[in-house]
């Protein structure tokens, strides 16, 4: 295996979380014009999924 037991075990949960981001028309067409913008957006974004849980 090319990468640690750990982080292989994980990488399900954060890909589905990465999906359900997507989701967001603005996380997936990157409309933001800054990194920090776009930050802002994808927190907002990944705080309401995981109140949404």
């Amino acid at each position: 295996m090319a990468c640690p037991d750990h982080i292989y075990n994980n990488r399900n949960p954060v890909e589905r979380l990465r999906a359900r981001l997507k989701e967001w028309r603005a996380v997936a067409t990157r409309h933001e014009k800054t990194a920090c913008s776009f930050m802002g957006v994808l927190c907002m974004a990944a705080a309401l999924d995981w109140i949404r849980c």
